[in-house]
């Protein structure tokens, strides 16, 4: 039926409700109660709420229109409703001319996923309220009126509510993790170690000089007095050290820091970061980070067949997702090659977008009964210092070929 042959002719009936004036404001209690009762409304098809019609009992009308004052854009009710109502309700707002005035239709659309409840206070209706149109009146929403929308549900989608997503932290089903320490990255080791052979090279360094000084000093009268003569006896040499072989110390070598000069050591410390780059992504994603993975469950009589997972993540949590396995780094051989190790196979799509992580994967199908394992690689994820105390939301979307609907999660992991 078109929409103005409703406007003209059709009667208020479960599915049709006349309204003489706008609902203004957008948050106008009255339409988020009329918006909750229609779309639990145990009807089939498209709802509607016409907007600038007085209709009358002897189903007789007025055409009265909405006035351009009172005129809103569809962005403001589709706010009310998703800031009020849950799950969400797909409707439209249109204008149409009658009689040479503008009416307003609500459209309530693809009603699939009853019952529908306030997710919030309102002036009217408390949260977890819920109200259903019966006729004409609406009422509140009732144990029976559940039962019939999840029967109902049930029977129409053998899937629905027998899917469930679960987090698996290092293998074993977890809710909560520790943060990561960077303090044994390999660039933070080279930078600890460079720093300290640094500081031993300048000390002798400086005992050189002041044994050079001393050499000079020792033709003069009264040495043995002499303030550096004092200083000196006071030190402690290394074992075995004597004056004369002094000069020998900080001699370079080609490989071990020990055996290079301070020069190269301060160049080398000031590159340390580039020169460990790949040994820390290494160090940080695939023996600092946790690994996680999700489990799905089916709790269906039958496979889920050929299932596809999209995970997203914003990047507000704070972790890093490494979007692929990183290879061990390896020293030159003997013969001044390496050899490439093989690669693991079956880690996940990961991209960084510039408001989120996406992830994707497939998964032949699930089976009932059993832990299905969503990658076969985990993810790696670093959760850095500054994480601590945040939680990481997934929101998890599977499709499947014989699922009807997509099956939408989140999971949250929060960080100890």
């Amino acid at each position: 039926m078109e929409v103005l042959d409703i406007v003209l002719h059709e009667s208020e009936t479960t599915a049709v409700d006349f309204k003489s004036t706008a609902y203004k404001p957008a948050t106008n209690p009255e339409f988020i109660k009329d918006v909750l009762a229609m779309a639990n409304a145990q009807v089939t098809g498209d709802r509607y709420l016409i907007v600038g019609v007085k209709h009358n009992p002897d189903n007789s009308r007025q055409i009265l229109g909405v006035p351009p004052e009172d005129q809103m854009d569809d962005a403001s009710y589709h706010k009310a409703i998703l800031d009020n109502i849950e799950p969400e309700i797909p409707f439209t707002y249109s204008y149409i001319e009658v009689e040479g005035k503008q009416v307003g239709v609500f459209r309530i659309h693809s009603v699939t996923d009853p019952p529908y409840m306030m997710r919030k206070d309102s002036a009217m209706l408390k949260i977890g309220h819920s109200v259903i149109r019966k006729g004409t009146t609406t009422l509140n929403l009732r144990r029976a009126d559940i039962d019939r929308m999840f029967a109902q549900r049930q029977a129409a989608d053998p899937f629905a509510g027998k899917i469930d997503i679960l987090l698996a932290v290092d293998g074993k089903r977890k809710t909560t993790v520790h943060t990561c320490s960077e303090a044994t990255l390999p660039s933070e080791v080279a930078r600890q170690k460079i720093t300290h052979i640094l500081e031993e090279k300048r000390k002798t360094l400086r005992r050189q000089q002041m044994a050079e000084e001393l050499l000079k000093q020792q033709a003069s009268d009264n040495w043995s007095t002499h303030p550096l003569q004092k200083a000196l006896d006071k030190m402690q040499w290394p074992k075995g050290l004597d004056v004369a072989s002094i000069s020998l110390i900080g001699s370079a070598g080609p490989r071990k820091y020990e055996d290079r000069s301070i020069e190269e050591l301060e160049k080398n410390l000031q590159n340390v970061e580039s020169d460990y780059r790949e040994a820390d992504q290494y160090a940080r994603y695939e023996e600092l980070a946790h690994k996680i993975n999700f489990i799905v469950l089916n709790h269906s009589e039958q496979y889920v067949e050929d299932c596809s997972l999209t995970i997203t993540l914003q990047h507000g949590a704070g972790v890093d997702i490494a979007t692929k396995i990183i290879q061990e780094p390896q020293a030159p051989s003997a013969f001044g090659y390496t050899m490439p190790r093989p690669m693991p196979m079956g880690y996940p799509f990961v991209e960084q977008q510039a408001e989120q992580y996406l992830i994707r994967d497939s998964m032949k199908s699930l089976k009932h009964g059993v832990e299905n394992r969503a990658f076969q690689e985990p993810l790696r994820v670093f959760v850095p210092l500054q994480a601590s105390g945040r939680q990481l939301r997934f929101h998890l979307t599977l499709t499947a070929k014989n699922l009807r609907k997509p099956v939408v999660k989140e999971v949250i992991l929060t960080i100890l």
